[in-house]
């Protein structure tokens, strides 16, 4: 299987991201879909209780896919920046130290969740009728953390060379085998919220195999060798120093929903059914953000590594108004389509009912998020995601939570859940702007690469 690479140091701009981020974009929604199936699946075939469980499971799910997608953009970013630089040594130092670090980290997850999975869901204020499965849930899908981040960090890698097409075509491979894995465990074998996540953890090793069998090709001077994995301290370093402020940042927004979620979980088991509906259909909506954040951050961080500064900005600008305008269209679409679209994952109408006034408070100011998203993409591309994190930690995960504790004090209502998503947006984007746009971030990142 062979696949092109994208020139992101040279040519036209805007054809040169555009043709890189489609097929994340696509990889995105491939993922969402591989989400949204199981939900989809288990609401048809396994009833509102069992969606909730899978649904409900999802912040702190989230949050770990949150901060393996951070780990691997932060990795791909380093490596971004040595193949910029034509240093394919270092490529192999980076590879062998981002999976080295991803095991441990991934062993540690593992173990401590299955542990720790009914203290977990306990603290979230699940019901008891809803406890049971989503417990069997949450512990079958941490028995793949390993494959799941290893397919993220070698995807990272991977579209950092350029090439965004071949972690598509192998999640639309194990996309398939996870559906029709769905259709046996679930509407077949009858297992429940533990079909789908057998389903799911099957299908992300096979991502994972075929990842690391890509890596295991590349020419000799960078290619990945399992057996023979080094620990270079100063890989290591960079690795941690990039990479962890990108996963704490990626974690940010689903420690916070971890809170939202268990206030929600706190209207009942048909509330939480509607959320969980809702939800997939909102992962729908940040696809072309995902995508644009990733694109850019690989977009600067190879002309970082090229020397091509004069590039940056151009790039950063382009992708904030492809953002913005893809986001308003596809939240446009959603409320559009909003009935039959909600259907596919629950036909109960007072779930419906949760999930529309959900879709209401939050389509609408999705596009703000857009400024927040590709300004933070484009700072983590030029090694400044401590930043980042900490504007994302302050004004996401921290106003959220002040807000729900103030707020519910005084409306006791789920809609007073709801505000805190776009009001969190509104705030993060306007400090990340500020700081952007006024404080010279990006040449302050340049300035402080080049002399490391």
């Amino acid at each position: 299987m062979k696949h092109s690479t994208v020139s992101l140091t040279e040519g036209p701009v805007t054809r040169g991201i555009i043709l890189f981020a489609l097929p994340m974009l696509l990889s995105n929604l491939f993922q969402q879909l591989y989400n949204s199936i199981d939900s989809a699946v288990v609401g048809q075939f396994a009833g509102d209780i069992a969606l909730a469980a899978v649904g409900s499971t999802a912040a702190l799910i989230n949050l770990l896919i949150g901060f393996f997608l951070g780990i691997a953009t932060g990795t791909g970013v380093l490596y971004a920046m040595h193949y910029g630089a034509g240093d394919y040594p270092g490529l192999k130092k980076i590879c062998d130290a981002a999976y080295i670090l991803s095991l441990a980290a991934a062993a540690f997850i593992s173990a401590v969740g299955i542990i720790f999975a009914p203290n977990l869901l306990r603290l979230m204020d699940m019901p008891d009728d809803v406890l049971p499965q989503a417990v069997v849930y949450l512990r079958i899908f941490l028995i793949g953390t390993a494959p799941n981040l290893i397919y993220n960090v070698g995807a990272g890698m991977i579209r950092a060379r350029g090439d965004s097409a071949r972690p598509l075509v192998y999640l639309m491979i194990s996309g398939i085998l996870n559906l029709v894995l769905d259709l046996t465990f679930v509407a077949g074998l009858k297992l429940g919220a533990a079909g789908a996540a057998l389903a799911t953890i099957m299908a992300q090793t096979l991502s994972a195999v075929l990842v690391v069998r890509y890596m295991m090709r590349l020419p000799e001077d960078c290619r990945f060798r399992p057996t023979k994995m080094k620990l270079d301290k100063v890989a290591v370093t960079d690795v941690i120093r990039i990479s962890v402020p990108c996963g704490l940042q990626g974690s940010m927004f689903n420690i916070s929903n971890l809170l939202v979620q268990a206030k929600i979980n706190s209207f009942g088991t048909v509330a939480m059914a509607g959320v969980a509906a809702y939800s997939k259909i909102d992962g729908f909506i940040y696809m072309p953000l995902s995508a644009l954040s990733l694109a850019v951050s690989t977009y600067v961080g190879q002309n970082i590594g090229a020397g091509h500064y004069e590039r940056v900005k151009k790039g950063v600008r382009v992708c904030l108004v492809l953002a913005v305008a893809v986001m308003i269209t596809t939240a446009s679409t959603i409320i559009l389509c909003f009935e039959p679209v909600i259907q596919i994952f629950t036909r109960e109408r007072e779930a419906m009912d949760f999930a529309r006034s959900m879709m209401l408070h939050l389509a609408p100011f999705v596009w703000i998020f857009a400024f927040s998203d590709i300004l933070g993409g484009a700072m983590r591309g030029a090694g400044a995601a401590v930043p980042v994190t900490i504007i994302s930690a302050v004004c996401i995960c921290v106003f959220r939570i002040l807000w729900l504790f103030v707020m519910l004090r005084l409306i006791n209502g789920i809609t007073t859940v709801f505000w805190c998503y776009p009001l969190s947006w509104t705030l993060s984007s306007a400090v990340m702007a500020l700081y952007y746009f006024r404080c010279s971030a990006m040449r302050a990142a340049i300035k402080a690469t080049v002399k490391a």
